[in-house]
């Protein structure tokens, strides 16, 4: 099917008259883990991002991003378009385009004259300081949840991107708890129906007065409607919204101590990797990367020359001076106690006992 384009009616979205300029100085990779790259190339914890930038993460991979005052987190097998940094003093003018994926968002409180927008291939979302996730599957599904705020959706209609933003004003904003589904479906169908009235207009009339008066045709189309919007029982995502809550710039402190490691490990490799526990967290960090983070649920367990450290995965071994001697995946609640010579995990189907020297189960 032959897509028919129609010109934009507004002028792009500016803050003030010739104070709006466009920089690359505040958007940052903050943390990583596992295979994340940036225009196909690996990443670093501080790396600076552009426009038209392209960010992926692999399975097992994740990515926080700082841009400006707002936080992303871009969940495994993503891909992420930096489509818009635009800043003029204080204030932000946001675009990210998630093609595939899933992310966890927590913008600030916008002002007035700032957007903050993501973009799917079937939908646009636009916020006013909220949390809230994005997913986009491979059949061009979105899906947007929303835990605490406002997001008002609309569908991504090419053949009007340029005046999406203007549409999403008169739609029904998703409040707390609510969600929404979009199908490629939809689009497609509202895509058919605009096509067929820019052939049926009529001689007489402007491509432009036909576009006004397209949009204004359509416009409950695109939006998402009331009836659409539907309440989920936070229980069931309740994960997801202790990461949501999470997500945060962490203290340089830490960031300094992983990038210390990080660049170790690079210039020379521990085996079995290194492992580095703070107050909050547990990093495992082998070939020059975070592979994992996990929470300090209850404090390490040490013997004079090693420590023990369970963390909801793993039951991690390493030596006090941080080289990993070995790792056990164990679903566990943090408790660890040492008795004879075993180590005992507390275990969701129960005590399991270790090896202290190689962690085999006993």
């Amino acid at each position: 099917m032959k897509r028919i384009i129609i010109p934009a009616l507004i002028a792009v979205f500016a803050i003030g008259i010739g104070c709006t300029s466009k920089t690359d100085e505040y958007a940052m990779v903050t943390f990583a883990v596992g295979d994340v790259t940036r225009n196909d190339i690996s990443v670093n914890i501080g790396d600076l991002l552009k426009e038209n930038d392209i960010v992926k993460t692999d399975e097992l991979s994740s990515c926080d991003i700082k841009i400006g005052d707002s936080m992303v987190r871009i969940k495994e097998n993503s891909k992420l378009l930096i489509s818009q940094l635009m800043r003029s003093q204080d204030l932000e003018n946001t675009v990210l385009g998630l093609d595939v994926g899933k992310m966890l968002c927590k913008p600030k409180k916008l002002l007035k004259n700032e957007k903050f927008l993501v973009k799917t291939p079937t939908a646009v979302a636009g916020v006013r300081g909220t949390r809230f996730t994005v997913e986009a599957d491979a059949k061009k599904t979105t899906r947007i949840k929303v835990y605490d705020g406002k997001v008002k959706v609309a569908r991504r209609i090419t053949s009007i991107e340029d005046q999406i933003e203007n549409v999403m004003d008169e739609a029904p904003p998703l409040e707390n708890n609510q969600k929404v589904v979009i199908t490629e479906k939809e689009v497609q169908g509202i895509e058919k129906k605009i096509e067929t009235m820019m052939k049926s207009k009529s001689a007489e009339e402007s491509v432009e007065v036909a576009v006004v008066r397209i949009v204004q045709d359509v416009k409950n189309d695109v939006i998402v409607s009331k009836k659409e919007i539907k309440k989920f029982q936070v229980e069931d995502f309740k994960e997801e919204q202790q990461e949501l809550i999470a997500v945060e710039e962490k203290p340089k402190e830490v960031i300094k101590k992983i990038t210390r490691i990080v660049k170790k490990e690079k210039e020379k490799p521990v085996p079995e990797g290194q492992l580095l526990v703070t107050r909050y967290e547990v990093y495992f960090i082998k070939n020059g990367q975070v592979q994992w983070e996990g929470k300090v649920i209850e404090p390490p367990v040490k013997t004079e020359d090693k420590l023990y450290i369970a963390s909801g995965d793993y039951v991690y071994c390493a030596s006090l001076e941080g080289p990993v001697l070995w790792r056990k995946k164990i679903t566990n609640n943090g408790e660890l106690e040492i008795s004879g010579e075993a180590l005992v995990v507390h275990s969701q189907s129960g005590k399991k006992k270790l090896d202290l020297e190689t962690g085999t189960e006993l």
